[in-house]
């Protein structure tokens, strides 16, 4: 059997980063479509990816390890499994990825399910693949049944790799999904079976003119990919070569570049950790596959989505490293963007309800530990409906603004307000000593929310407000969602004894758990 998956060798994490590269470049250019698409796009990766790890080595090992790694990267399989049966029928392992331990059934006698009772066997015996199969009728499938579901395994692709004309090997990948492996994956899978039976027949003879083509294929490539610099060094790391695009991209010629060396596009603010990693990859002449910041000529900054990839000779000495270099400076603005959307409200830029689901759940959890207390106060406006029917809704948007922005102004730095829809807030109010010191902030926020406000077209309008407030204090332990409730109905009575009541707010303690 192999290692266990939590020990990968360095190969594996070679193998990793450069599957992981190579999807993120497929994603970039190529935005995942629908379901049935989508699938098959990912074995078309998984096609690529191999034949660029095929492109690259001599080494079985390395080629029949890829093989199983990038299947797991590229597809929705869970196991992925090169095997091949000894004299006494037992399935040896040639490599594997994933969940391994299912395996320990075809090592292992014990477990009292012999293999020809599988599909992995008649595929052996017949020499054709076998998809979506199901396990053969007889007394046995019952057991097999249940050890597929215990990992949740509901389809198998399993293909022979004939070798030199005679059965050599085979090659499994166990599902998660049920009939996983359509017919346009099938063709898929059968070509990259093709490829890599084709691979280990030419190693046997041309070795040599195969490495030299595909040294002249990966500098062919890099040259073509006018959209992304290219740079050429040498196993010492010296700048032989950079493309136009990696002038456009950084404003340096290639004489300056192999003059100054690839550090000059290091500054203050590129992560020491990024870089760390990438001489980690360089001294052990594996991929890497990163984003780190880096600096232009003129001295502005971008983030530069890098890849390296080691060249060896037949004899496996290292020669040179390929670089492609790509400027995502607006793909990660982008992904700020959403994260910051996710958790905060459009309109007025405080916290959204999701934002102050999370927020809560810290603010409890240091209540208890440091025995303070918390109070969770929701706001309605009131009077804020007439705005919106006599000047519009722009009035309405602009009013909300006004008033986040000086509930944040009147909180202190502990204390926490997000909007949960139209115009109700809520606020976390941490570390009070007393009720007495919790209302002199209420009576803050009054006069923050009902002071005048201004429209753009000079008018002056103001709102009131309703509060509930639920309070947390040791040694309950209420959840958010008992706090968030008790305040909801405190906000209740609060605005139904408008006319009475001598604050606009009503405290009520919260409810043990």
């Amino acid at each position: 059997m192999a290692n266990p998956p939590d020990a990968p060798s360095p190969r594996q994490g070679m193998l990793h980063r450069f599957g992981k590269r190579l999807g993120n470049a497929l994603l970039a250019r190529n935005p995942p479509p629908h379901h049935g698409q989508a699938r098959l796009d990912r074995f078309l990766a998984f096609r690529n990816a191999v034949a660029q790890v095929a492109a690259h080595t001599e080494q079985e090992q390395v080629l029949l390890d890829a093989l199983c790694t990038l299947a797991l990267q590229s597809t929705t399989a869970t196991l992925a499994w090169v095997c091949r049966p000894d004299a006494q029928g037992n399935f040896n392992t040639l490599a594997d990825a994933g969940r391994v331990d299912y395996l320990d059934q075809f090592a292992h006698p014990r477990t009292g399910l012999p293999i020809d009772q599988g599909p992995l066997n008649r595929v052996w015996r017949e020499q054709t693949p076998l998809f979506n199969a199901p396990f053969p009728e007889g007394p046995l499938r019952r057991a097999w049944e249940e050890r597929a579901r215990r990992f949740s395994f509901r389809s198998i692709a399993v293909l022979p790799i004939p070798r030199d004309g005679k059965p050599w090997a085979l090659f499994a990948l166990y599902d998660p999904a049920a009939r996983a492996f359509p017919s346009d994956c099938q063709i898929v899978l059968q070509s990259i079976l093709r490829l890599v039976t084709e691979t280990l027949e030419d190693w046997c003879d041309i070795l040599q003119e195969r490495e030299q083509a595909r040294q002249q294929s990966i500098l062919g490539a890099a040259l073509k990919a006018s959209d992304e610099g290219v740079i050429l060094t040498d196993a010492e790391r010296h700048v032989l070569y950079t493309n136009p695009s990696f002038s456009m991209l950084t404003g340096y010629l290639p004489a300056e570049i192999t003059q100054l060396g690839m550090h000059v596009l290091q500054g203050p603010l590129t992560d020491p950790e990024a870089l760390r990693e990438i001489d980690a990859a360089l001294h052990a002449q594996t991929f890497y596959n990163g984003t780190l910041l880096n600096y232009r000529r003129d001295g502005r900054t971008f983030w530069n989505h890098l890849s390296l990839i080691p060249i060896h000779n037949p004899e496996g000495a290292l020669t040179h490293y390929v670089g492609m270099m790509r400027d995502v400076t607006e793909e990660r603005q982008a992904l700020h963007q959403l994260e910051y959307d996710a958790y905060h409200d459009r309109l007025t830029g405080i916290g959204n309800r999701r934002s102050l689901e999370d927020q809560v759940e810290v603010s409890l959890l240091r209540a208890q530990r440091q025995q303070s207390r918390l109070a969770v106060c929701m706001i309605d406006l009131d009077h804020f409906k007439p705005v919106n029917d006599l000047y519009g809704h722009d009035a309405g948007d602009h009013v909300l603004r006004v008033i986040s922005r000086r509930l944040q102004e009147k909180l202190r730095r502990t204390d926490y307000v997000a909007r949960i829809g139209g115009d109700e807030f809520v606020l976390l109010i941490e570390g009070y000593n007393t009720r007495q010191e919790l209302e002199i902030i209420l009576a803050k926020i009054e006069g923050a929310v009902t002071g005048p406000i201004y429209l753009k077209t000079g008018e002056r309008v103001g709102v009131h407000l309703s509060m509930g407030v639920s309070l947390y204090h040791p040694p309950y332990r209420p959840d958010f969602t008992t706090l968030l409730q008790t305040a909801d109905q405190a906000l209740y009575q609060s605005k139904a004894q408008k006319g009475q009541r001598e604050h606009y707010w009503i405290i009520v303690d919260g409810e043990p758990a």
